[in-house]
């Protein structure tokens, strides 16, 4: 999935851009892309005024006045394209607002996925002020599973991506290979307070670079997730360990709790 930085200046962007207008036409060029037909995804959203759009967890959502919401999967090679006036884009999904701006979604592997009026749950995101140490506490309490992949459960915590969550690891100095539920609680709060500053951040400097005008995701932010730096910005080597078809990207200063 596209992380949560990008999807939170998507978001603003889309938002600041989109917002009141109507929705007149939504093209579809991949029918497996969407979790129904294409005439009920038409007949839902064409002739419908944006109210909203906002990132939950690692999807980006449209909202309409008839509250239909429209929630984006992007995955993190696609781009997000705002095209002016008829131009022709063979994204996946082309949504034609009124003002003459097409949003576009570029995605050749063809992984995207968009789902009319998903299901809502009540997990916590990772920015909320629900994300708390007491919430934190009770989801590693007896748990037996790695950190890393508690951090990216979606139906846990929202909003943290396999890369971020090595990056939060790294930063919080423990090792993504940690048991959860042996976590000290002095580490857990350390641990809350990375998530928030690592993914905060993230956006300040993505904001820095105008993101706006690119689209898509650029891995070069990342200090230790990244396929191309063997060193971490204190000089460790980084070290990738592939689990259950996952590279996890970790050093030696990161402690582990067994």
């Amino acid at each position: 999935m596209l992380e949560l930085p990008y999807l939170e200046i998507f978001a603003e962007n889309f938002d600041k851009k989109f917002r009141n207008r109507v929705l007149q036409k939504v093209e579809v060029n991949y029918k497996k892309c969407i979790n129904v037909s294409i005439a009920d995804l038409k007949e839902s959203l064409e002739g419908q005024e944006l109210k909203k759009v906002f990132r939950r967890g690692l999807t980006l959502c449209f909202q309409f006045k008839n509250h239909t919401v429209l929630e984006m999967c992007v995955r993190s090679k696609a781009e997000l394209v705002v095209l002016e006036g008829e131009e022709a884009y063979r994204g996946l999904i082309n949504l034609y607002f009124s003002g003459g701006q097409v949003l576009s979604v570029k995605d050749p592997l063809k992984r995207s996925a968009f789902f009319l009026n998903p299901i809502q749950t009540a997990i916590p995101d990772v920015l909320s002020k629900e994300m708390t140490v007491e919430y934190l506490k009770s989801i590693f309490l007896n748990n037996t599973k790695q950190i890393r992949d508690v951090l990216t459960d979606q139906e846990v915590i929202g909003g943290v991506d396999e890369a971020y969550a090595d990056e939060i690891l790294w930063y919080a100095e423990i090792s993504p290979f940690s048991i959860a539920g042996s976590i000290p609680l002095e580490e857990v709060k350390v641990l809350l307070r990375t998530m928030k500053y690592v993914l905060l951040d993230a956006i300040k400097q993505i904001k820095r670079i105008d993101f706006g005008k690119i689209g898509y995701a650029n891995p070069d932010l990342l200090m230790i997730h990244h396929v191309d730096k063997k060193k971490s910005p204190t000089g460790y080597d980084i070290q990738v360990k592939t689990v259950a078809g996952a590279k996890v990207y970790y050093t030696d200063e990161q402690k582990p709790y067994i």
